[in-house]
C-alpha cells in the first residue's frame, strides 16, 4: 500500500519483523521529539528505555507491527497486541485472538500528511481479517490529533482514567467472516501466559 509524499517519494507500509529493531529504535530516537514520545508512551523516555522497549517487542503470536516508509526511512510505527485470556478482553479464549490494543507513532517532522491514517487503516484491516472483534486504544486527553483520527476511523470513547481517554472500535458487522489465527502451542501453553509485546509501554508489556 502506498501514498505519495510532496516530492513524489511513495509512502509504503509493510509488516515489521525482528530484523527491523534497529530501524524502529532509530525512528523513536530521531524521528520523534520528547513531547511525541511522551504522548506515545505515557511517560518520559530515554535512549535506554527506548532500547529496552524495542528489544522486548514481539512480532508474532498476537503481536503485529506495521511500519510506514519513505524509501528506507521509517516514518511511522503502528502496533497491535492481543492476549488470550486477557481480563480486559473477555471474548478471548485460549488459542484464539478476539480483542487487541493498539499504539501508533508518526515522525514528528511529518504530521498531517496522512501517515497515521494509512497505518491505522492497514492495521485495522489486518486485525479484522484475522478475526479480532474489538480493538482498544489509550490516548492522553491532550493528544487531540490522535483522538480525532481515532474517531474518524470508527473508535468510540469508553471512559477516562487519570487524563487518559480509552476508545474502542468494533469489527464492522459486514466484514467477511474469518477463522481466527491459532496461537502456536509452544508459545501459549496456558491461557494465563502473558505475551510481552508492545501496544502499551506500562510495565513493558501488553495489558
Amino acid at each position: 500500500m502506498s501514498h505519495a509524499k510532496a516530492d513524489n517519494t511513495p509512502l509504503t507500509t509493510r509488516l515489521l519483523h525482528a530484523g527491523d529493531r534497529p530501524a524502529i529504535e532509530h525512528f523513536f530516537l530521531v524521528e520523534m521529539d520528547d513531547v511525541s514520545l511522551y504522548w506515545r508512551f505515557f511517560r518520559t523516555m530515554t535512549p535506554m528505555t527506548v532500547n529496552v522497549y524495542v528489544t522486548q517487542m514481539r512480532f508474532d503470536n498476537g503481536c503485529v507491527a506495521y511500519g510506514a516508509f519513505f524509501d528506507e526511512r521509517l516514518v511511522g510505527v503502528a502496533e497491535l497486541s492481543a492476549i488470550p485470556g486477557s481480563e480486559t478482553c473477555a471474548e478471548n479464549r485460549p488459542g484464539s485472538l478476539s480483542c487487541g490494543e493498539l499504539g501508533i507513532a508518526v515522525s514528528n517532522h511529518l504530521h498531517h500528511k496522512g501517515i497515521g491514517r494509512q497505518l491505522l487503516t492497514r492495521l485495522l484491516d489486518d486485525a479484522w481479517t484475522r478475526g479480532l472483534k474489538r480493538i482498544q486504544l489509550s490516548s492522553l486527553r491532550d493528544n487531540r490529533p490522535m483522538l480525532g483520527l481515532a474517531a474518524r476511523l470508527g473508535f468510540q470513547p469508553l471512559r477516562e482514567e487519570s487524563g487518559e481517554v480509552i476508545m474502542q472500535a468494533l469489527r464492522p458487522a459486514d466484514w467477511p467472516q474469518a477463522v481466527p489465527r491459532r496461537m502456536k502451542q509452544s508459545a501459549a501453553p496456558t491461557a494465563e501466559r502473558e505475551i510481552n509485546c508492545s501496544a502499551k509501554v506500562v510495565n513493558a508489556r501488553c495489558r
